[in-house]
Parts: structure tokens; sequence; C-alpha cells
């Protein structure tokens, strides 16, 4: 029932060591994490709050690999707190890098060398991973990197990880990470654009698809990436949408059905706006079929009911040039009253 000790952190100014237990209730994969706080530098038994969760939830003494593991922490820990710069915290960063197998000092990090605490990690996250647990394997590997910064295998774990979790910001970071160890890398760079265009930064986002296409101009995934760039800008998409197409009409069908963002994040000035009411006689269907399209192929419509007539142009050229309709609408933006100058 026991899986493993884990140290999350060491606050020198108070002298609390913060760790999690991992149990496993029942056969079924499954973990439940029970968070502790040892208190270094008072009277007493430091692991005494251990052995009263070790009785109370398993009902279990404490493993004597856990009790020489914490005990060897804890010495070195007070035997920092003497020196100098003992009270910086990054001094304990270490701390974060032990994880302790009940029984098994192999599958522990405690002493061993650095490659050899990254396989310790690499072997926890990847039965993490079979066992479904992928938040566990995800915090696994976050912590291999502490000693492994450029380990591309957990780099692309995590990147794909917190791209299936929706989580951007993370995605960025772990992505230019990647991409810092790898530059060549086309993948990591695909993650790059894809979490950008999450955060709606395009401008990003389109520079980081062009570095994949100039490598690999016939990327697919690189092209449907520019294209949504472009569109979120502003810009032309139809010269990569048609490569796209050529290269995987299901594929950019799919995207262009499901996924594609019709919005302009900045509508040019002067831009037409057309009511809900307006958009039956203007594209020539129903009211239903209005509402219809736009939960289901993605016709852009502001939560007020109203579109920018710079977006429903592009969305009914994608409509009309890629056959997504069983018909096609006849409509096209009128021209503007007043043509811009050229410089």
């Amino acid at each position: 029932m026991l899986r493993f000790l884990i140290l999350d952190d060491f606050d020198p100014e108070t002298g609390e060591l913060a760790l999690r237990m991992a149990i496993q209730p029942g056969e079924e994969p499954g973990l439940e994490l029970i968070r502790l706080r040892l208190h270094l530098g008072r009277p007493g038994n430091h692991l005494e709050p251990l052995r009263r969760e070790l009785r109370t939830h398993v009902q279990m003494p404490m493993p004597d690999y856990w009790e020489y593991g914490l005990k060897v922490i804890i010495h070195a820990l007070e035997e920092g707190l003497t020196e100098p710069e003992g009270r910086n915290a990054l001094r304990y960063l270490w701390v974060k890098t032990q994880i302790l197998h009940p029984t098994d000092p192999a599958r522990s990090t405690l002493n061993h060398p650095v490659a050899r605490q990254v396989e310790v990690f690499r072997d926890w996250a990847r039965k993490l991973d079979q066992e479904g647990q992928a938040i566990r394997a995800a915090e696994i590997l976050d912590r291999l990197l502490m000693v492994a910064p450029r380990d591309v295998a957990s780099l692309a774990y995590l990147a794909s990880f917190f791209r299936s979790q929706g989580m951007p910001e993370e995605m960025v970071a772990v992505a230019e990470r990647w991409i810092r160890a790898e530059p060549d890398r086309l993948e990591a760079k695909l993650r790059l654009g894809e979490a950008f265009l999450a955060l709606g930064k395009p401008q990003e986002a389109r520079a980081a698809f062009d570095s994949v296409l100039k490598t690999q101009p016939l990327h697919l995934l690189a092209h449907l990436g520019m294209a949504q760039a472009l569109g979120l800008l502003g810009g032309n998409p139809f010269p990569h949408l048609d490569a796209a197409q050529e290269l995987d009409p299901t594929a950019t069908t799919s995207v262009l059905q499901e996924t594609f963002d019709y919005r302009v994040l900045n509508p040019p000035a002067g831009d037409r706006v057309h009511a809900l009411e307006d958009l039956p006689d203007l594209l020539g269907i129903s009211g239903g079929e209005v509402d219809d399209l736009t939960h289901r192929l993605g016709l852009p419509m502001g939560q007020d009911g109203r579109v920018y007539e710079s977006e429903l142009a592009r969305w009914v050229g994608v409509m009309n040039r890629y056959a997504l309709l069983p018909s096609g609408l006849h409509w096209s933006a009128p021209t503007p009253r007043r043509l811009p100058e050229l410089n």
C-alpha cells in the first residue's frame, strides 16, 4: 500500500520540511497523497508526525528505509543551517530531488549520482504513466529536470502533458526549454506555436511555425498553424490552407470544421458589424441554420450576437473555397465605402 515518499521543500527560516506520502488504497492503480510537515530544530522526535500518519491511515510502522533516509536528509539539513549561508533557500533545492521507496534503495534517489537519480525518476514516471497517473508522472519528470535540465524525453512528455491539460503558459516554458536543448527539433517548435496561439499571441506563433516551414516546407501542421496565426492577425491564410489541403485534405477539413478560429483579433478600423437578425437575409439561410453553423462550424459571432464583416468574409470564404457546406453561400463582403490609400 505504500508507494513512495517524496520531499517537496525545506524552509530554512521556519525549519519546516514538507513531504508527501503516496499510498495506494486498493489493488487498482491510484494514489492518495498525504501532505506532512516535519519541524526541524525543535525538541522531540522529528519523525513522529509521519509515524502517526502511518498508524492512522495504513496501520503500519515506519518503513526502515524511510526512517534511515529521512534521518540522513535531516542531518544534512541541520548541518547546512549552521553554515554562514545556511538561511539561503536556494541551498536546499536539492530537497525536491529526493524520492524514497519504502524498501528498495535502488528505486530511491538518496546518495545516488545524478545519472542514477535521473533513471530512478524516469522509472517512477514510466510506471505512473502506465497506470494512468499522468499528473503524477508529469510531476516526477519536473523533478527529474531539476537534476537534468536538458533531458529532452522529459521535456517532450511535459509539453504533450501541458497541451492535453490546456495549460499553454506552462507549455510555452517547457517548449522553449526543449528548443534550447534541441534547436532543430520541429516538434518542439510546433508545440511552442500551438501554445502561443492558445495564449492569443499569433505574432509569436507565426514566428514559431515559420521556423518549421523553413526547414520542412511540406509540414502539414505547420501550414495549419501558420494559417491560424495569419487569420488571427487579419492576414491571408489561404496559401497555407491550400498547401495543407493538398497535403492531407481529410485532416485539413477536420481542422476547419472543428478547431479553426475565424476571429480577427484586431478588426480593421471602420469594419462593418452585422446584427444576428441580419445574417439570415445576408447569407440566404434560415435563423436555425445560422445557429447551427455557429455551434458546428465556427461562424464567428460575438457574445452580443454581432459579427464583424472581416470575420464573416473570412468564414464564408473558407466554407466556399473548401466546400464545407452542402451548397455554397452566395455572399461576399461588399466593397468598402472608402478604399485605403497605399503609401
